[in-house]
């Protein structure tokens, strides 16, 4: 019984490291002109980059980060290759950049 209580804690300390890391503030990236956002995503979408975006949330008073690959747009959606497909407005990004070390595929 005493071995199994070393694995119980081990798990209990990941556990709670992967929630305080959930949890952090983001830190808000300065707003860009739609023309630099809309030159990353373009780059993202021809070579095969991956982006991070900083998107606004509930009425811009939030803010939250997804990373992916630009795989296809449709009037003001973009779609991004994530571990799954996900649509964003162009109108909810707030800051786009390439991701540092981001080779084409």
């Amino acid at each position: 019984m005493m071995k199994w209580l070393g694995y119980f804690l081990s798990d209990h300390t990941q556990d709670m490291t992967d929630k305080k890391s959930e949890e952090a503030p983001i830190r808000r990236l300065p707003e860009q002109e739609p023309e630099v956002i809309d030159k990353v995503l373009q780059d993202s979408w021809q070579n095969a980059k991956q982006i991070t975006l900083q998107l606004n949330d509930d009425g811009y008073l939030n803010v939250y980060n997804i990373s992916g690959i630009v795989i296809g747009a449709n009037d003001n959606l973009i779609y991004l290759q994530t571990d799954k497909m996900v649509t964003i407005n162009v109108n909810d990004i707030r800051h786009a950049k390439l991701k540092e070390g981001s080779k084409p595929i």
